[in-house]
């Protein structure tokens, strides 16, 4: 944008602008594209964790289904209730990696509409603006469905130690 209030032509960027195209625009124009691929990083940690938790669920799965299948389990009620409870983790565990990789996507779009609003100057704040809310709501959506799962792990767990707990332990 102008200093006038108007736009430059959005006709692509060309050698000879680059005397409007300086140091100082394409600094400003890194520290902008900063904050996403922060943003890809800190969400590429939440999705090693919560693929961890989908490894260790499908395991335990795994390790139920052979147990109940050699039927050398003696409280194979608890067990099934268990491999239920490890299914639906999965399928939260899943919906959340889904998430996370939106998230990361529209991190990726981020930076590439800041850079192409950089070298062509073209009017698309608004548009930024929505990828960066879409953003948000995937990684929140994501962070729910995380949060969902721990609250059923806690559930197998439970299930998994009450023949060892006295009642009074059961808080």
């Amino acid at each position: 944008m102008r200093e006038d209030g108007t736009y430059r032509s959005s006709v692509p960027f060309k050698i000879s602008d680059m005397e409007n195209f300086n140091i100082e625009s394409l600094s400003k124009l890194m520290q902008l594209s900063i904050s996403p691929a922060v943003l890809i990083s800190a969400v590429g940690l939440l999705l090693l964790t919560v693929t961890n938790r989908l490894g260790r669920a499908i395991d335990r799965s795994r390790n139920i289904v052979k147990e109940l299948d050699l039927e050398k389990l003696i409280a194979r009620q608890d067990s099934m209730a268990q491999l239920s409870i490890l299914i639906r983790r999965a399928s939260l565990l899943r919906l959340s990696v889904c998430l996370l990789v939106m998230s990361i996507f529209f991190s990726c779009l981020m930076v590439l509409f800041l850079f192409l609003k950089g070298f062509w100057v073209l009017p698309i704040d608004t548009v930024v603006v929505g990828i960066f809310s879409m953003n948000m709501a995937a990684l929140l959506g994501a962070m729910g469905y995380l949060l969902a799962d721990i609250f059923l792990s806690l559930k197998a767990l439970k299930i998994e130690v009450s023949r060892h707990l006295r009642p009074d332990d059961q808080a």
